[in-house]
């Protein structure tokens, strides 16, 4: 039997994250994932990308996770445009409009996956290891709480004992599966289509989204006049994209952009995945808290899934720095502080994304007029541009 302070189960981004934050803060800890973290660099871009906050960016400088991030590979988001087929009535946000020097960054998934991995390694994080970090390459078998402990038995039978379990495995979570904490789901439909482009026309680092019924093109600046692009539209009319050639796709891309940024040609794979909506009912079990997908998914339009997980860790990471030392980091009374703390933030993010999509697919006329409306008297009011940017990029 291992025995720790707080087992993390899943090695993503957020549940990587989490081990470096609770180890940092003196805890021992069994970071447990069924696949061994990808730490190799690559000269192709990633087609997983995130556009992270500069309050996400200040974090990871915190943890030392910053110092491994291939920079070059990285990014600066300085502007935002957004708009509908009525480019009349497009918004566009700068970083000077809140007095920032940006308003956030793109960064590759593999990229942030490498640095989280090798600030991991510089805390002694192998399963040999004598530090308080330990990294189990194995599935989960079962669970079971004891009361005074939570115990996690594993595929190869290794069983570890901790106060308390993070649950950071994904939208599919086992953990939560094994608590029986239900979701609330909303299938939207539709597809999103994922993939990297160069661009004839620079992008000047700044992120793009179009608009319409049901359906949105995000595109992300890359580094060297590459953009990455996010397209969310009908599962049908994204299968029939689907089948068509590289150069095909470029020109339906470069005439749903309203040509911003000129010719479009691929750039490694084209992927896909369906866009669901599923929130826990609850965040917190018996010495049990949810943190990124496996409490929450979101559309993508907003863009904010990953800083949301990483906020989760935030909160889980305050708590633990507030606690004395003969405190039951797994008593209930405990975790519902942190409940309390992430339901507003996660109910504010799902509830801005299904109101986006309802606002842009309406079929009313005067609620077009009006959105449209709205979105030039905002172009014109800084202090409430100000406000938005800085919701967007906290």
């Amino acid at each position: 039997m291992v025995k720790t302070d707080i087992i993390v189960v899943g090695a993503g981004l957020v549940g990587l994250s989490a081990a470096i934050a609770f180890s940092k803060l003196g805890k021992s800890v069994v970071l447990v994932d069924a696949k061994k973290s990808e730490i190799k660099k690559s000269k192709t871009w990633d087609e997983r990308i995130y556009a992270l906050t500069p309050a996400t960016e200040k974090w990871l400088k915190a943890l030392g996770v910053w110092q491994f991030l291939d920079e070059t590979r990285v990014n600066d988001i300085h502007a935002m445009h957004l708009w509908n087929d009525n480019l009349e009535s497009s918004l566009i946000l700068t970083d000077s409009d809140a007095n920032l020097t940006k308003l956030g960054l793109i960064a590759e998934n593999r990229n942030l996956i490498y640095a989280l991995t090798n600030k991991l390694h510089t805390l002694g994080a192998n399963i040999h290891a004598a530090s308080g970090l330990v990294v189990k390459n194995a599935s989960c078998k079962s669970i079971e709480n004891t009361g005074q402990a939570i115990c996690l038995t594993l595929d190869d039978e290794t069983q570890v004992s901790a106060k308390l379990l993070v649950a950071a495995d994904g939208a599919h979570s086992f953990v939560r599966q094994q608590m029986n904490i239900a979701t609330k789901n909303r299938i939207f439909h539709q597809t999103a289509i994922v993939a990297n482009f160069l661009v004839e026309k620079n992008h000047n680092n700044i992120a793009r989204q179009w608009f319409a019924s049901h359906e949105t093109l995000a595109l992300l600046p890359l580094p060297e006049r590459h953009v990455s692009i996010v397209w969310s539209l009908s599962t049908e009319r994204a299968t029939e994209l689907l089948l068509l050639t590289s150069q095909q796709l470029a020109d339906c891309l470069q005439t749903r952009s309203s040509n911003a940024l000129g010719a479009l040609k691929l750039v490694g794979e084209v992927l896909s995945f369906p866009l669901n909506q599923a929130t826990a009912t609850q965040l917190i079990a018996e010495r049990v808290v949810l943190v990124g997908d496996a409490a929450h998914q979101v559309h993508p339009m907003a863009g904010q899934g990953v800083n949301l997980g990483f906020r989760d860790v935030i909160a889980v990471q305050d708590l633990l720095a507030k606690t004395h030392a003969m405190q039951d980091i797994g008593e209930h009374a405990f975790l519902r502080q942190y409940e309390r703390v992430r339901k507003a933030d996660i109910i504010s993010m799902s509830g801005l994304t299904s109101g986006l999509d309802a606002l842009f697919a309406s079929e009313q006329l005067m609620l077009k007029k009006l959105t449209n409306f709205g979105i030039q008297q905002l172009n014109r009011q800084g202090t409430m541009k100000k406000i938005l940017i800085k919701q967007a990029v906290a």
